[in-house]
């Protein structure tokens, strides 16, 4: 073995610039978006007599935090219960199966030619030019037939559909998946 020395860079590393009004901006920012949050967390532990009562930033004599989050729960026989559960359903189903089936459709537009794609790729493109509001009537009117008016499906169909995710996947699935690769595992006997 060698005794050979790697060489070594001469630029000294890079310091990093203290602007002294970006500071000052980045802090105001800073302020500007925490000052609501600690307002809430803060005010979250008062009762309403202190809520009105107190500086809005500082704590009250009482700390009423549980009774709050106890008188919340009981609303209305427990309502918000259900509205945190519809929440849940609705973000986990809706966004995660409208991933799913975006990333499945826009795989396959991307990287399997088939007849009629250039269609398909026309009316998915299509249909990211209309906006949400003008399809709002038709979907009731359809939702009403079918009988799922005031139903959690009313809600999770329409969040499935998402023509310009369909189109974001596809385009990523283009590059991001080289043909070789799927030639290659065909060639190994992959589907």
């Amino acid at each position: 073995m060698t005794d050979l020395a790697l060489p070594t860079s001469r630029r000294s590393p890079l310091k990093p610039r203290k602007s002294p009004v970006l500071s000052i901006i980045l802090w105001m920012l800073l302020a500007y978006f925490m000052l609501p949050l600690c307002w809430l967390l803060v005010n979250a532990t008062k009762s309403n007599v202190d809520l009105f009562g107190t500086f809005g930033l500082a704590f009250a004599p009482t700390f009423a935090l549980w009774d709050n989050i106890g008188q919340l729960f009981a609303f209305q026989d427990g309502i918000y219960l259900r509205w945190f559960a519809n929440t849940i359903l609705y973000a986990v189903v809706g966004a995660g199966g409208a991933a799913l089936i975006c990333a499945m459709g826009g795989y396959a537009l991307a990287k399997f030619d088939f007849h009629g794609r250039k269609a398909v790729l026309a009316i998915v493109l299509g249909a990211t030019a209309v906006p949400g509001t003008a399809l709002a009537v038709p979907t009731y009117m359809l939702f009403s037939q079918w009988g799922l008016i005031n139903t959690e499906l009313a809600v999770i169909i329409p969040a499935l559909v998402s023509p310009f995710g369909l189109f974001l996947m596809m385009v990523y699935a283009q590059d991001a998946v080289p043909d070789s690769m799927i030639e290659a595992a065909r060639i190994d006997g992959a589907g």
